[in-house]
Parts: structure tokens; C-alpha cells; sequence
């Protein structure tokens, strides 16, 4: 019975660590093992391998365990088995296991869905046949014939599985039971209606049928009997003529019309007095009815099964581990069970295993090994009695230590003292990072925290604004094995402390002494003020006091000396402030040096009653000389009995700065004066360069009333426009030029494709060039695509200004401009023609102001200034190369700037689509005069019509849709951005020009990314309004009918 309740035990301890192991975390890297058990959970056989598998798995970390039970006698068709597997896959559906485990031959029917469920999944199979069959004849528990058994090894290609088959001795039981039972006429064989026990019946009913026909043969099945007409027949049966094989004993049985199933009557049956013999090692340990059989070693087995497992989990395959049949079995007996049914140990054969065997060595010899136990406790009371000895001694001493702790301790407690012994916590590197709270005095705990509210905490939790500091002398204390002391600031209460940090020797503790001393603080603090203040006020005025002994010929001055008084090799110390007065003479400029030698002779002669000079003073710094200028105020001190001097006091002051700004004011006044006399000159170009135009247009003006004849009028009317041009041209360069000098001209940078917006250039420029010259003008790109970030509009305005000039002195030839990118990171422009050339002599003044080489060439004479101040204030230089006669070469340079993002296709714009034959063009005008002037431009050419505000505009766009729209800027009720926005909103495919007296290139930007298609500012130029117009509409209006297309192809060309 003792046997029954340890192993009862044992197998709830193991139960329990089957959950725990089944419950355990297998996120992460963990493996696991599913267990499906054919038979039930109590099933002795079954936990026999189940338990060395948890027990292994309880000991590594990444390998886990699961176990499902099919209680396969309760399986009566393939729905009970679908269901089964359902709630396996279904469990098992986010954790797929690395290796199944099937224990028992009928679980060979679930290999084909698990591999589906999961395709090569390793297999062992522990069962007790090397063979399958029918999925049916398995379920409806049926043996298998010779010719229905299907090796095991033909499945093992199609399965990842290996198996491991257990061997059942049918013929050595036997031999062995007649053995022990001379007189053994019939074989009982016990068992239920599992499919191996029903295989077991066939297999041994047939032996038995051709290899001992002399014995009879009964199969005594739980689905035919119960347990107590068993126990009947047992009970009836002659021990000495009948052999008893016992397998297993399952019964089913309905209840309340539910089956239940006894899994325990073996324990029952192994009660019964007949011998029992078995084929497995089930019972067998224990004293009961079981007494033994030719049996398969466990031990190996189950060692061979765990080693399979672990090889599977390692990564070798199932398919390719030999299948394991194990070494040939042994006879295994209980021998006290064999003496209780009468059998006779010795007619065993050799080799048998015995359990239970006679009394041991202890149980034979138990007293005199009591004796000897008893002699040993004996010595060691005798040993513990001397070391309770020794231990009081050293126990003595250690109080006598204690008290002197005591009195220590209580030393420091009274001592007006902060005392803190703390732990030191440090990172890997053997740095401190923290402390925590051991210990503390009394005076600590009155002015800061009880010792149960801070002792075991950390420094960063109590004081965590001062541990930086602290730590920082803490760990110079553990490095250089020193005390350190430093002052601390508690701004809290407002005390200062003087820290001591002592490390202890072990490196693990530190102690820390801290000492009031704001009281000596504020005093050093008070003296510190004061002398703040003393040297302040010497600091503010820039003064060094020095006092002059007249006696020894040396002077006394402060730490921070004056000038004259160092040294060029090696600097004075703080503690030498005495120097020689020769030292002092010997830094003055010798120019002054003469004058200031007289001047404190004059003092001590009594000639004069105060010194005050100003002075140069040589300096050597770093190897390099530097000149300041001091100014020294000096007076006699003391004097003896004869009224002679003896000591002189005065102060340097450094003046370098002052004399700096006073030259500065005198540079400025001679540069405002230079500024007024350039300012009144070019006034006065100025106002000549205006006039000049100005006169012809209002005397044009005045008689082209007069004039009669159509050419004269017309003459008239080119002369007045020519100046005109002239006139916004001189006013727009002034404009620029004041701009660029007030530093307000705006530089607009942007990304652009530079051969693109040269070609617009050349097509522009090309309208300028005389038909009557035979000049060619020429773009030459320099790469075929070319990608910049630069202010494009001045770079527009470069190029415009030096190709015009060029075009006013060419008569023949070609003009050509273009650009080339250099190494060294530079763009270089440049504008070369075949006019008259420079002569060298005047080729440094075409870039001043006003200056026209030819003064009968049209022109303000500022456009090259202009070019020259807008290169260089971009960063790059300007310049020409020519010779009389034969053409110059305009150049300029500027950095290259790569854009920022790639650059994107322009968006194809979508044509309008126009059915009338007369194009609309909607006028937003709040200026009745410039809609009369927009009017008288473009009237004869296209239907107008005039909106007053923003709001009107859209109002007439829903209600004519126009085919353009000129939209000024700055109109009452609502301006020209805000009903752009709103007329996007009905289309995005009408042209709208933006018109403004606002010319800086920030509000055309502005203009463009508010939903506007071009750009134009006042004055209204005509010509350029019909060009700006037609380009537009020829981009953006698709003519329906050939009228329409007739009409704009009149307007255009």
C-alpha cells in the first residue's frame, strides 16, 4: 500500500507539472511537443513515456509540452475522431507544435490530417505493432489480418515520421508462464475492447492454435463481463493448471443515458490472489496480483524516445531516424509477489529482474549502523560544544566592539555634523550611478529626513537635484582612493555646507560629512562684494591704479597692470607686483617716449602739478605686435622733509578704442562729405538724363496737334515713344540703383531649366535687332540640359542689359551669348559681339555711372553700373575682354546651386474650346482711366467687357465665360487674388493675367502660385500686352471654326 500512495503521488506531482508546463509562456523562440495519447490520462502505460518527456522538458527552458488524450474506446466513428482532431487543430491553431508524439498504435489514424493541418510536421509513433490498417476497422476496434496490416515503413516516405514500435513477447510469456506453472493447461488472456487488445486476442489466439495446441485458450473481455463476474471466475480457476495474461481492463458503461468509462479496475484486478502475468511493466513494482512477464526494457526505451525528441527539435528530420525496435526484452517479477501466489523464484530464468527482492544491506545491518550513527552525533556534540566555546569568546569580543560602535556612533549622532553612509551602485563599468540610504545621524534626521523615511531609499529619489554634483566627487574619491571636500549650496533652506567624501576601503560604501558654513560663506561673500565693487567701478572706467616709488625705482600696481608693464617673454605673477620703472618707459612708442619722460619730470621738478598723457604702447602677442594707445593721469603722493618727492600714484587707462571711433568719426566725415559732393553730381546727371527725354516729349507733345500731314504726325508720334521708352528705362535703372544701394531689391531665388529660359531670352532679344544691320544674334548652350536654383528674373535682367548693349554698337556680325559650368563650381556667362570694341584705357570706367562712351547712342548710361551691383551682391564677378575694332566680350560669373527636388513635368495644359467667332476678353478695372487705355489697345481686336471689383468680375465671367481675363491687383470690395480663387473654382483652363503697379519679382511669385497664368505691371507697355495676350491664348484656347481661326491668326501675326 506504502507503494501505491508514493506512486499516487508521484503522479499528481508530475500532473501538476504537466499543467505547468502546458501553461507555460512558448512565445519567443520556445519549442513544444504535442502528446496525443490514444488511451485515457490514468492509462499506466501511456504515463510510463509521458512523464520522462515533461521531466525533460521541465528542464530546458525552450522546449514545452502539451498533451491531448483521446479516449479512443469512446471513439465510435469518424465524427467522434473529427471532432477530436477539430479541438486539437483549433487549440493549436496560433501555436503550431515543432514535434507530435503518438503513444499507441490506433493514433497511427490521425497522421494524414495532422500532416494536412501541418504539411511535414515530425511524427514519432510509439505503438505496439510495426504495422497499420483500415482507419474503419481501427475505429470499430478490429483486428487486422496478415493481408489487411500495412507496414509502417511503407508510410514513412509520405510521413515526416519515424516509429518506435514496442515489442510484445506473444511466445516468451508463454514459455515463461509454463515455466513457473508446470502443470499449465489453459491460457486465459484478460482485456477490453481497445484495438490492441482486440489485435492482441488474434494474434495470441492464433499462436496459441499452431504452437501450443496442447493448451486451451479463453479471452475474458470487459465488453462481455463485468468486473465482479471476473473477480467470479478468477476466484474459480485452479492456480496450478491456468495461466493468466493480463493487457488491460477499459469498460464502458451508460448511466442516465451518458457513457462513462472505468479507467482504474486494473488497480482492482491486480488485488485478486491469482498470479497475473502482463505484457507490459505496468503493476509490476507494486505487491499485487501482477507479478511479472517477458517484458521490454523500459528504460532504454524511453531513453532512446527522449533522445529522438531532442534530435527532432535540433533539426533533423523524422523520416530520415531509423525506426527503433529496442533490445530483446527481459523477464521482469515482483518477488514478494511471486512468494505470495506460491511461485518459485528460482524457476525463473537467469536474468531475471526482481523487484522487491529480500532485505538489503541496511535492513540486515540497521542497528549496528544505528550505533555507529549514534557515535558519530556523539562526537560532533562533543565538536559543537568546543565551537560553542570559541563562538562565545569571539561573541564577547564582537560586543565589546559593538559598544565601541555604540559610543562611535553616539559621537556622531551629537556632533553638529550632517553624517550620511550610503551604498554605491554602479553601472558595468565600475562607474557610481547611485547611491542608497544606510545609515544616518541624529542631526541629519532634525534638519532633514527620519531615518525610517529615507533609510534603503536612493540619492536620485531624495535629493535628486544634487546628486550630478555629487556623484561626480564621489567617483574622482573611488578613483583616486582620497577624501574630497567641495562646497555645496542647499538652495532649498538656504545653507552652504562644505562636503567631505570618504570612499570606504572596500569600494562599496561612502561616507559623507557635512559641515555648516554659511556663516563664513556670507563674510567671504560680503569681502568678495566688495572688492566686485571696487574692481567694477576700476573695470566700468577701464582704469588700473599704479603707484610709482620714486626711491627704488620700482612701481606697484595691480594684478591686472597696465600695458606698458609686460613683459614679452614671460608674464608677471599675481605675487610680483613690483616691477622697474625702466621696464614701464621701455614699451612707449619711442616717438612719444621723449614727451612722456618730460612730462612726469615736469611733475617731480614741481613744474606742474598733475600728468596727463596720451601715448602709444608697443605689445607682443602669440609672436605678433600691436600698438594701443594709453592715457596715464599721475600725481605726487608723499614727499620727504625737503619737499621732494618720493612716491607718485596715478592709473593707465587703454584708450586703443576711443582713438579708433574718434578716427572712424573722422573717416565718416570725410566719406559724408565725398557721399554729398557724388550725391550732388549725380542729381545733377539726373536731372539732365531726364530732362533731356522729358523735353522732347512735352515739345513733340505740343505741336503734334499742329501737324497736318499723316507722316509728319506719325514721326512725331515715334519720336515721343522712343523718348517715352527712354524715360521709364532711365527711371526704372534709377529705381534699381537706389534699391540696390538702400540694400531693398528683393533676389527671388528659384528652380529653373537655364537653357529654357535662355531661348525665351534670345527670342525676346531677337524683336530688338535692327532689320536694316545685318547682325545675327546667337544662343550658345553650354550643356544640353542644364538645372539651377538662381534669382532668375535678375539673371534675365543681366543678360537683357549687356545683349542690348551689345545690339546699339554692332552694325555687322553676330552678337552671342551663352554660359559654360567650371570645375571650381562657377557659372560663366558671357556676351560676345562684333561691334567697335572698348579701348583699353576706358574699359575700367564703362561700369560707372552715367558714362556713355558714345554719346550719340541711345541710353541712361547706368545699366552696366546696375549689372556690375547685382553680380556682386549675388556673389560673383563682372568684367570684359576687348580691342578697338574688334567687338567685347561682356562676362560675368555667379555660383552654381544644384535644385533642391528633382524637377517635375510641366502640367499639359487642357485647351478651351471656343464656338464665337469674336474672342471676349473680361477687364478687371477699378480705374476708369486705365480701362479707356486697356480699351484703346486692344478694342479693335477683341470684345471687352469691364468689371469695376473682384466680385463683379466673377458675376460677368459665369454669365459671358470669356476666353481671358485681365485681373488688376488692388480693387474695392474684393481684390484680384481673392476672385481668382473663386473663378478657378468653375475653371482651371481660363488665362488670367495679373496687372499691377507692384514690380518686384516677389509679388509676380506671389501672383503665379495664386492661380494666375502670367504676370504684367504698369505702365501698360502696348506692344508687350498684344504679345503676352496672344501667346497665351494660342496655348490655351483651341479654335472651333475656321472664322475663329482666321480671326486670332489676323491678331497674331
Amino acid at each position: 500500500m506504502k507503494n501505491i500512495y508514493r506512486t499516487a503521488c508521484w503522479i499528481a506531482c508530475l500532473l501538476c507539472c504537466v499543467h505547468t508546463l502546458c501553461g507555460k509562456n512558448v512565445e519567443g523562440d520556445v519549442n513544444y511537443v504535442l502528446i496525443i495519447n490514444t488511451y485515457t490520462e490514468s492509462t499506466p502505460w501511456s504515463n510510463s513515456m509521458i512523464y520522462p518527456i515533461v521531466s525533460m522538458a521541465s528542464q530546458d527552458e525552450k522546449l514545452g509540452v502539451y498533451t491531448e488524450h483521446m479516449n479512443m474506446l469512446m471513439m465510435d466513428g469518424e465524427e467522434e475522431l473529427a471532432a477530436f482532431e477539430k479541438n486539437i487543430f483549433k487549440d493549436f491553431e496560433t501555436r503550431p507544435p515543432k514535434l507530435i508524439v503518438l503513444l499507441g498504435t490506433a493514433s497511427f489514424i490521425l497522421c494524414e490530417d495532422l500532416d494536412r493541418q501541418w504539411p511535414d510536421i515530425p511524427i514519432i509513433l510509439c505503438g505496439e505493432r510495426d504495422y497499420a490498417g483500415n482507419k474503419d476497422m481501427v475505429l470499430k476496434k478490429q483486428p487486422l489480418t496478415p493481408e489487411e496490416r500495412m507496414p509502417l515503413t511503407a508510410w514513412q516516405g509520405k510521413y515526416n515520421m519515424t516509429s518506435m514500435p514496442i515489442q510484445v513477447y506473444f511466445e516468451e510469456n508463454l514459455d515463461l508462464m509454463k515455466r513457473l506453472i508446470p502443470g499449465m493447461k489453459e491460457v486465459l488472456y484478460i482485456g477490453d475492447e481497445t484495438y490492441i487488445c482486440q489485435q492482441n486476442d488474434y494474434d495470441l489466439k492464433h499462436l496459441m492454435e499452431s504452437g501450443y495446441p496442447e493448451l486451451k485458450y479463453r479471452f475474458l473481455c470487459s465488453r462481455d463481463i463485468g468486473i465482479d463476474s471476473l473477480f467470479t471466475i478468477l476466484n474459480q480457476i485452479d492456480v496450478r493448471t491456468t495461466g493468466i495474461l493480463f493487457s488491460s481492463w477499459f469498460q464502458k458503461r451508460v448511466y442516465a443515458g451518458n457513457t462513462v468509462l472505468y479507467a482504474n479496475s486494473h488497480r482492482i484486478i491486480a488485488t485478486s490472489s491469482v498470479p497475473l502475468f502482463s505484457f507490459k511493466n505496468v503493476g509490476i513494482e507494486e505487491e499485487g496480483g501482477i507479478i511479472g512477464g517477458f517484458i521490454y526494457n523500459k528504460t532504454d526505451y524511453v531513453a532512446h524516445l527522449c533522445e529522438t525528441i531532442r534530435e527532432i527539435i535540433g533539426g533533423r528530420q523524422a523520416r530520415d531516424i531509423p525506426f527503433y525496435y529496442g533490445p530483446k526484452g527481459t523477464p521482469v517479477f515482483n518477488y514478494q509477489s511471486l512468494l505470495q501466489r506460491n511461485l518459485d523464484p528460482e524457476l525463473c530464468p537467469p536474468g531475471t529482474v526482481f523487484y522487491n527482492m529480500p532485505p538489503t544491506f541496511w535492513e540486515k545491518y540497521k542497528y549496528i549502523l544505528i550505533g555507529i550513527g549514534f557515535l558519530l552525533v556523539g562526537v560532533l556534540l562533543i565538536f559543537q560544544y568546543h565551537r560553542l566555546r570559541v563562538l562565545e569568546k569571539i561573541k564577547m569580543i564582537q560586543r565589546r566592539e559593538l559598544q565601541a560602535n555604540e559610543r562611535y556612533l553616539d559621537l556622531i549622532d551629537n556632533m553638529p555634523i550632517l553624517y550620511m553612509h550610503e551604498e554605491l551602485i554602479k553601472d558595468a563599468e565600475g562607474k557610481v550611478v547611485d547611491t542608497r540610504y544606510l545609515d544616518i545621524n541624529r542631526y541629519f534626521e532634525n534638519n532633514f529626513f527620519k531615518r525610517e523615511e529615507i533609510i534603503g531609499k536612493l540619492g536620485s529619489e531624495v535629493f535628486p537635484e544634487s546628486m550630478p554634483e555629487f556623484l561626480h566627487f564621489v567617483n574622482i574619491a573611488l578613483w583616486e582612493k582620497r577624501s574630497v571636500t567641495f562646497p555645496y549650496y542647499y538652495k532649498k533652506i538656504d545653507i552652504f555646507y562644505d562636503v567631505v567624501v570618504n570612499v570606504t576601503e572596500d569600494g562599496h560604501g561612502v561616507d559623507i560629512f557635512c559641515v555648516d558654513s554659511t556663516e563664513l560663506h556670507h563674510a567671504q561673500k560680503q569681502l568678495g562684494l566688495t572688492n566686485q565693487k571696487l574692481s567694477m567701478a576700476l573695470d566700468v572706467a577701464n582704469i588700473v591704479p599704479w603707484k610709482w616709488d620714486l626711491q627704488a625705482h620700482t612701481i606697484l600696481c595691480d594684478v591686472n597692470r597696465p600695458i606698458e608693464l609686460s613683459r614679452e617673454e614671460t608674464e608677471v605673477d599675481e605675487e610680483q607686483l613690483f616691477v622697474p620703472d625702466w621696464q614701464y618707459f621701455s614699451k612707449i612708442h619711442k616717438e612719444d617716449l621723449e614727451k612722456v619722460k618730460k612730462a612726469y619730470a615736469d611733475l617731480i621738478e614741481g613744474r606742474i602739478a598733475k600728468v596727463k598723457e596720451e601715448y602709444r604702447v608697443i605689445d607682443k602677442v602669440n609672436d605678433h605686435y600691436r600698438i594701443d594707445w594709453v592715457e596715464a593721469q599721475a600725481a605726487v603722493e608723499t614727499r620727504d622733509e625737503y619737499g621732494k618727492p618720493l612716491t607718485l600714484v596715478g592709473s593707465s587707462l587703454i584708450i586703443t578704442e576711443r582713438k579708433r571711433i574718434e578716427a572712424e568719426l573722422l573717416s565718416a566725415k570725410e566719406r559724408a562729405e565725398e557721399s554729398n559732393r557724388l550725391k550732388s553730381t549725380f542729381l545733377a546727371n539726373m536731372s539732365h538724363e531726364i530732362r533731356t527725354p522729358l523735353n522732347a516729349i512735352v515739345g513733340f507733345s505740343g505741336i503734334l496737334a499742329s501737324a497736318e500731314e499723316g507722316q509728319e504726325k506719325q514721326e512725331y508720334v515715334s519720336i515721343i515713344e522712343n523718348n517715352n521708352a527712354l524715360l521709364l528705362q532711365l527711371i526704372s535703372d534709377i529705381l534699381d540703383l537706389s534699391k540696390i544701394e538702400a540694400g531693398t531689391m528683393e533676389f527671388v531665388y528659384s528652380d529653373f531649366e537655364l537653357n529654357k529660359v535662355m531661348d525665351e531670352l534670345e527670342n525676346s532679344l531677337r524683336l530688338k535687332l535692327d532689320p536694316a544691320k545685318e547682325v545675327q544674334l546667337c544662343f550658345e548652350p553650354g550643356l544640353q540640359e542644364c538645372y539651377v536654383h538662381l534669382e532668375r528674373n535678375r539673371l534675365s535682367q543681366l543678360i537683357i542689359n549687356l545683349v542690348t548693349n551689345a545690339i546699339k554698337f554692332t552694325e555687322e556680325g553676330s552678337i552671342r551669348f551663352g554660359y559654360q559650368l567650371w570645375e571650381s563650381g562657377q557659372l560663366y556667362f558671357y556676351v560676345r559681339d562684333t561691334g567697335c570694341g572698348i579701348p583699353r584705357d576706358k574699359q575700367d570706367a564703362v561700369f560707372g555711372r552715367f558714362v556713355k562712351l558714345n554719346s550719340f547712342a541711345q541710353g541712361t548710361g547706368l545699366g552696366l553700373s546696375i549689372c556690375q551691383m547685382l553680380v556682386e551682391h549675388m556673389g560673383g564677378e563682372i568684367g570684359l575682354q576687348s580691342e578697338t575694332g574688334e567687338g567685347a566680350t561682356f562676362w560675368f560669373t555667379l555660383p552654381f546651386i544644384a535644385p533642391a527636388e528633382k524637377f517635375q513635368a510641366e502640367k499639359k495644359i487642357e485647351p478651351m474650346r471656343i464656338e464665337q467667332k469674336t474672342l471676349t476678353i473680361l477687364v478687371a478695372e477699378d480705374n476708369g482711366s486705365n480701362f479707356k487705355l486697356i480699351e484703346s489697345i486692344l478694342g479693335k481686336d477683341y470684345h471687352l467687357l469691364h468689371a469695376w471689383n473682384g466680385k463683379e468680375a466673377i458675376e460677368l465671367y459665369r454669365e459671358y465665360e470669356p476666353q481671358l481675363i485681365l485681373m488688376d491687383i488692388n480693387m474695392p470690395v474684393m481684390d484680384g487674388y481673392e476672385a481668382t480663387r473663386e473663378i478657378r473654382k468653375f475653371s482651371l483652363q481660363v488665362p488670367i493675367i495679373a496687372v499691377t503697379a507692384f514690380a518686384y519679382a516677389s509679388d509676380e511669385q506671389k501672383a503665379m502660385e495664386n492661380g494666375f497664368n502670367a504676370y504684367m505691371s504698369k505702365p501698360i507697355n502696348a506692344g508687350q500686352l498684344r504679345t503676352k495676350i496672344t501667346s497665351i491664348l494660342q496655348r490655351h484656347v483651341e479654335c472651333s471654326t475656321y472664322n475663329t481661326f482666321w480671326h486670332l491668326s489676323k491678331i497674331l501675326f
